[in-house]
């Protein structure tokens, strides 16, 4: 490799190479028995009724909920992956049949309660997020292209809403909004940092994430 080469002018580092030896001959490095045997456990939805017409989606590290309006469902939370997200829905159509799941809260951007989004987008449903998060799961997160080494609903087929060139189905949370079907309410708030308020300094360590939402049931009142 020959001296690098300062050039302030464009504000970059040149390195020149002057030779590449590619493909050097390794050797082998074993795979440890634990590695190669492992077996990835099945998943599991295990729905627990909170109230009438409200289930915990448990069974996994991540839970979601599902909460039953007059002629459509909403689910809160899509995490880790497709597999989780086609196993909750499944779960949620033996519970609730013949509606269709047309909204999906999505509490924060981090990829462990985002990692199924794309699942429920394949399918029509409206995903319910900050606006802070609308740019990148567009332009990002939601771009059907790209994933090609394990390509899941969205990128194999295409929704209409993508084939026609109108725009995904998201809505996006400022302060508060609300989904109700004139019986059932589910408010689903901005949760803003209120550290500061705190008279313990230890404990102002701001929210978890700054587009943080959290969805409340007034009737039965509980987040």
């Amino acid at each position: 490799m020959g001296n690098p080469v300062l050039n302030p002018a464009h504000n970059i580092y040149e390195i020149k190479v002057n030779s590449v030896n590619a493909n050097v001959n390794v050797p082998e490095i074993p795979v440890p028995d634990v590695v190669r045997q492992a077996v990835e456990p099945p998943i599991r939805v295990q729905a627990d009724k909170l109230a009438d017409g409200v289930w915990l989606l448990a069974g996994g590290t991540h839970n979601s909920m599902a909460v039953e309006f007059r002629d459509f469902v909403a689910v809160v939370e899509a995490p880790l992956n497709e597999a989780r997200s086609l196993a909750v829905i499944e779960e949620v159509n033996k519970l609730i049949p013949d509606k269709p799941i047309r909204y999906l809260v999505n509490t924060h951007h981090h990829f462990d309660h985002a990692g199924g989004l794309r699942t429920y987008l394949a399918q029509g449903t409206t995903i319910v997020t900050h606006e802070s998060n609308r740019d990148y799961y567009l332009q990002i997160l939601f771009h059907p292209g790209g994933w090609t080494l394990q390509p899941d609903r969205l990128a194999t087929y295409y929704p209409m809403f993508m084939i026609s060139r109108r725009p995904a189905p998201i809505e996006t949370v400022q302060d508060k909004e609300v989904l109700s079907d004139g019986v059932r309410t589910m408010d689903i708030y901005h949760v803003q940092d209120m550290s500061y308020a705190l008279e313990d300094p230890s404990y102002r360590q701001g929210n978890h994430s700054e587009d943080m939402l959290m969805a409340y049931l007034p009737k039965e009142k509980f987040w």
